[in-house]
């Protein structure tokens, strides 16, 4: 039955007008449940019944790179809290918080360890002291390898699972760029939540002595600029590394010096993660059987740093400085029982090696090998360090003063790497090449290289033809290096 635009009555039939006012009536109206948009109609209110399209209010929503940035940020922020509330609970008063004895968990307490808990981003701790003879500040730099790796763990796990879903769902790989605004939007929202955290954990009390009737402001917290930053860095390379895979892999096969990098690398990050599950190993049968284990701390996320100092120690860098610094070397007054420091770094070097000669790698790609573990293995010793710095102004005076807990020589530290590097990705494979008569290829071409042009041959690595496809398939959640390997390597 038509309907009057005018007056909206119905009319019966097909009048030449409207029975009611007198003009023409409207079109029929649309069936029941048929919506009929009206794009052209003038703008205002619509007269009843005219069909015209009325939207409901909708607010913005977060894009769904937020949502998954939030979602795989979860579990290592909780991570963090958790660690904290439990060092509060259980240390107590282990880290010097003068707190009533009686009481094992205090907001004070809380905030000291989530303090000591966000050094895991390789921020420094600070300690100010104010009052009306000057100001003092002291640092402490120290990186809890048991926090840090685990968040690192939990995050790339997280971003993991969330391109396997996406892989799922059918959605290709997310090209270059993508990636890039995805570890963008992560890296932002991890440095938010350390930020927030360090803000949390920001302390500042009121002290009065009145034995020398002096009154002193003590603030203590991370420092907050390094906080948020390495927070920021450490999200956004760990997302680039999962959502990246399938851009480097296309960039691989055309380009040779960048397959034999990642070639490379998935050989040092297997050889490198074994030997921390080893020195985790170690560090705790050192806690438990051991008097006087390293360090000596309540921070039980130390526990990996002591297999780590250990290591450096058996590599033969000289640890400590001054009066107190030795080496396998040069023992001094420590005794022979550093010797079998050595164990560890050999077994490391003899995997190392096995893992080139398995690998086929050519002898380029067993240089890079090479460069690739003495960065991460001096990097992991250098990072071991535990100083303190103070600084004070008394009267417009500054004096400033560094005291090394745990350090290391840096020339020591780069030498020994190297030449161990060099023992485990060049000399072992070549004994064992001799041994086991196999030779080594300079290159091995690629089923993609007349596709690829001149610069397609991709090192040692023949990909399969359905890993280089930019469409996304199954991803293994454990083995982000399978796209780089030889299908005969193992």
């Amino acid at each position: 039955m038509p309907i009057c635009p005018s007056c909206g009555a119905a009319v019966a039939g097909a009048p030449a007008t409207c029975a009611n006012c007198g003009r023409p009536p409207g079109p029929p109206p649309p069936a029941i449940g048929e919506v009929v948009a009206d794009d052209t109609a003038a703008p205002g209110p619509s007269p009843w019944g005219s069909g015209r399209v009325h939207h409901d209010r909708t607010w913005p929503t977060p894009s769904r790179g937020w949502l998954t940035a939030g979602r795989v940020l979860l579990a290592p922020t909780v991570l963090l809290v958790v660690l904290a509330a439990l060092g509060s609970a259980v240390g107590g008063r282990g880290i010097g918080v003068d707190d009533d004895p009686g009481v094992r968990w205090t907001t004070h307490t809380f905030q000291m360890w989530l303090q000591l808990t966000l050094t895991a981003f390789g921020t420094y701790w600070k300690n100010t002291n104010t009052s009306s003879f000057g100001t003092s500040a002291a640092s402490l730099h120290v990186v809890p390898y048991a926090v840090t790796l685990a968040w690192l763990a939990l995050l790339w796990l997280g971003q993991r699972l969330a391109a396997r879903a996406r892989a799922a769902a059918g959605a290709a790989e997310p090209t270059a760029r993508a990636a890039g605004a995805q570890a963008l939007r992560t890296g932002a929202l991890s440095a938010a939540a350390a930020l927030a955290l360090g803000w949390l954990s920001t302390g500042s009390a009121q002290v009065d002595e009145e034995s020398l009737k002096l009154s002193m402001q003590v603030s203590t917290g991370p420092a907050m600029v390094p906080l948020g930053v390495s927070a920021f860095l450490a999200a956004a390379v760990v997302v680039l590394a999962v959502d990246g895979q399938g851009a480097l892999r296309i960039e691989a096969v055309r380009r040779r010096r960048l397959g034999g990098w990642l070639l490379a690398w998935q050989h040092a990050a297997r050889v490198v993660g074994g030997l921390l599950a080893l020195l985790t190993v170690i560090s705790v049968a050192m806690q438990v059987l051991v008097d006087r284990p390293f360090p000596q701390s309540t921070f039980r996320a130390l526990t990996l740093n002591g297999g780590v100092y250990l290591f450096g120690v058996g590599t033969g860098a000289r640890a400590g400085t001054g009066e107190n610094s030795f080496a396998l070397y040069d023992l001094g007054g420590h005794g022979a029982q550093w010797w079998p420091a050595v164990v560890p770094v050999l077994l490391a070097a003899l995997a190392l090696g096995w893992s080139a000669h398995r690998g086929r790698l050519t002898h380029l790609d067993r240089c890079r090998l090479a460069a690739l573990y003495a960065a991460a293995t001096a990097a992991l010793v250098l990072g071991s360090s535990i100083w303190l710095g103070e600084r004070s102004t008394v009267k417009g005076e500054v004096h400033e003063s560094r005291i090394d807990l745990v350090g290391w020589s840096l020339t020591s530290v780069l030498v020994a790497a190297a030449a161990w590097a060099v023992f485990g990705a060049l000399l072992v494979p070549a004994l064992l090449d001799a041994v086991r008569r196999t030779p080594v290829a300079l290159s091995v071409p690629l089923p993609a290289q007349a596709a690829a042009g001149p610069e397609g041959a991709f090192g040692t690595v023949e990909p399969v033809v359905e890993e280089v496809r930019p469409a996304a398939g199954r991803v293994d959640v454990l083995d982000s290096h399978a796209p780089y390997r030889r299908p005969d390597a193992g």
